[in-house]
């Protein structure tokens, strides 16, 4: 494991692998965590372990502000984000990228297509989570609300954590939406794992992303007893079988 400073400033832990092979595949998996989690979880664990079995180049990072960072969490927002992965396709990948993107990765992968759709040939979302920040603002209360005008940040409650969300972060969202535009410009082939019990992202959220995104090419895998972690065996199996698409 390395570490890296970005041009934002922050400084995180990353592994990047390039099979040393003649099989090595001309395109490289970058993986992207999701909100207050890390990239050395079970999830990125087996797609390491599928990109070491078909010799695919593979990248992880930490988000700006999670895990080695953490301290400093409450100074990231969502352009953070957005900057630190356009600086890793930019600067620290070559060639062809497959972004595999988990709940705010996932957005983060919509974004990165996007703004650089000569080098994203492919996306992966699990649970992927665009416009989050909206999401979260409908439910918190007047007197959250009002928390956060003064305070610039409020606790909010989630499933095993209660995260920080600042105004920053919210602010920085509502500059970065997708699903409020009619076409989504993405026409690289993406495929979405969305499990049904999830409680942070509605699956029909992940329909009207699917009907948004420009590609015909998009395929959702739609879990029926599968939560947002996405975490069990049965789930991981069809992360990997989206991969296999890629082949």
């Amino acid at each position: 494991m390395q570490s890296r400073t970005y041009d934002i400033g922050f400084k995180t832990n990353f592994e990047h692998i390039i099979p040393n092979s003649d099989n090595t595949q001309k395109f490289t998996i970058l993986y992207t965590h999701g909100f207050c989690s890390d990239p050395w979880g079970r999830k990125p664990e087996e797609v390491k372990k599928w990109c070491a079995t078909h010799h695919v180049p593979f990248y992880r990072y930490e988000l700006a502000g999670h895990g080695s960072d953490k301290e400093n969490f409450e100074q990231t927002d969502i352009n953070i984000y957005k900057a630190q992965i356009l600086e890793i396709i930019d600067k620290y990948i070559e060639g062809n990228i497959v972004v595999v993107g988990s709940s705010l990765g996932g957005w983060l992968s919509l974004i990165a297509a996007i703004n650089r759709p000569n080098r994203i040939k492919g996306i992966v979302g699990i649970a992927a989570a665009p416009d989050f920040t909206v999401e979260y603002m409908k439910y918190i209360t007047p007197a959250q609300r009002e928390e956060m005008q003064k305070f610039g940040k409020i606790s909010y409650p989630g499933q095993n954590i209660t995260f920080t969300i600042t105004k920053r972060l919210i602010e920085s969202g509502n500059e970065n939406l997708i699903l409020d535009k009619d076409v989504i410009d993405i026409n690289c082939p993406v495929v979405l794992v969305q499990g049904m019990q999830d409680v942070s992202v509605d699956w029909h959220k992940t329909l009207k992303l699917a009907e948004k995104i420009k590609t015909q090419n998009v395929k959702i895998k739609l879990l029926k007893n599968a939560n947002h972690r996405l975490n069990e065996d049965s789930d991981i199996a069809e992360i990997l079988s989206a991969l296999d698409t890629f082949l």
